[in-house]
């Protein structure tokens, strides 16, 4: 077999990681970018910019190391967003993304400030990600008392595929609510109107750099993107042998952002889960040659860009019940595993439980706002028990 050929394996692994992570997640970006007060033309451009820049990065860093290195949006990043952008104009948001995606590139530079954010405990990083997503899983159930049909529809599909198709359940999900969407024909009439497969095409939108926007949005973007995105990406290549670049990794991922952030890149980053999906001896049995598989789906992701203003008038046009059902189970694993990871070591639990319930209250004080104080304040009693120990 030729190594040096076209493989369906890397075609169809390139495929599946792009189509999981588009499905499991893109509702919950379009719902960010709708909070911040993007137009739909404006959350087109945004996901026209995302699936440019991050299919020119999977493919520009796997053909150059010869790895099978993803880069993706931050699914628990853009579940925070959706919390805090309404708080201030667009313009501000985007200041936010770009000072974000600048600590992430000075991250690649130097090492003290990855070690620092390194040094957070897992638990506590893990309860913050917790509440945040919460909600939005909680929402998932709300369709009962009032749509029971669609919600047993779903909820039945959601359980049915995660038992048989784990990997495509959120795929499966999608087309069983758009049938059941126009076989009710409650799409939004207006929105379909506007449905159209033409090309997207970017919009730039002038960036304003704001104290508070910084501290609520720039900062847990941040801490998030590197806890729940960058670090397990890195920490992903090295378990299946691959030597992980960790610096010009985060400084290409964070100048990329940087430069397409005034078209509504809130984050590209290290892909973790569906970068796995790539990386398996299924892909090759040559890990070696692994790397075409993402070089596969970074011409997926550029696709799926150029059609970005399909794929957002899609979502727009479903009822606001599908979208939070599709939302919220689509957040579920990830729930799962952050209240695991949160409260699975004795020592950190009261810590953990401090970071969750405060991020879950949605407090703001001195403009600052929930997720910041959540972990200020576990990190406050972990230093106080721990020098209480004497550990």
């Amino acid at each position: 077999m030729n190594k040096q050929g076209v493989e369906i394996s890397h075609i169809s692994a390139g495929f599946t990681a792009v189509l999981v992570g588009y499905t499991s997640s893109v509702m919950i970006v379009i719902q960010a970018a709708t909070q911040a007060g993007a137009n739909a033309a404006q959350v087109s451009s945004s996901l026209f910019a995302l699936g440019l820049i991050m299919g020119v990065t999977s493919i520009g860093f796997s053909w150059y190391y010869k790895t099978p290195i993803l880069t993706a949006w931050s699914t628990p990043g853009a579940a925070m967003l959706i919390g805090v952008v309404g708080e201030f104009s667009l313009k501000q948001v985007i200041g936010a993304y770009i000072i974000s995606a600048g600590l992430i590139t000075i991250s690649g530079l130097i090492k003290p400030l990855t070690r620092g954010l390194s040094s957070i405990p897992p638990a506590l990083a893990s309860a913050m990600l917790a509440s945040i997503l919460l909600p939005f899983c909680v929402k998932a159930f709300m369709p009962l008392s009032n749509e029971p049909m669609l919600f047993c529809l779903l909820f039945i599909s959601f359980i049915l595929a995660k038992q048989w198709l784990p990997r495509y359940t959120m795929t499966i999900l999608l087309i069983v609510a758009i049938g059941y969407a126009i076989h009710a024909d409650v799409f939004n009439a207006t929105i379909r109107q506007q449905f159209n497969l033409s090309i997207s095409s970017p919009i730039l939108i002038s960036p304003e750099f704001n104290l508070l926007s910084i501290l609520n949005i720039s900062i847990p973007l941040y801490i998030i993107t590197m806890l729940s995105q960058n670090l397990p990406g890195i920490a992903m290549l090295k378990n299946y042998g691959y030597q992980a670049h960790g610096k010009p990794l985060l400084f290409g991922t964070g100048i990329s952002n940087i430069l397409l952030a005034p078209f509504g890149v809130f984050s590209v980053n290290l892909a973790a889960i569906s970068a796995a999906i790539c990386m398996d001896s299924s892909v090759d049995d040559d890990p070696n040659q692994r790397y075409r598989a993402t070089i596969w789906a970074g011409g997926f992701y550029i696709l799926a860009g150029l059609w970005a203003s399909a794929v957002v008038a899609l979502f727009l046009a479903l009822p606001e019940s599908i979208g939070d059902m599709l939302a919220g189970l689509a957040l579920m694993g990830t729930l799962l595993m952050c209240l695991h990871s949160a409260f699975d070591a004795v020592e950190y639990r009261e810590s953990a439980l401090l970071t969750f319930a405060c991020t879950l209250s949605g407090i703001s004080f001195l403009g600052i706002g929930a997720a910041v104080w959540g972990l200020l304040f576990g990190l406050a009693h972990l230093g106080i028990t721990k020098n209480k120990s004497g550990k």
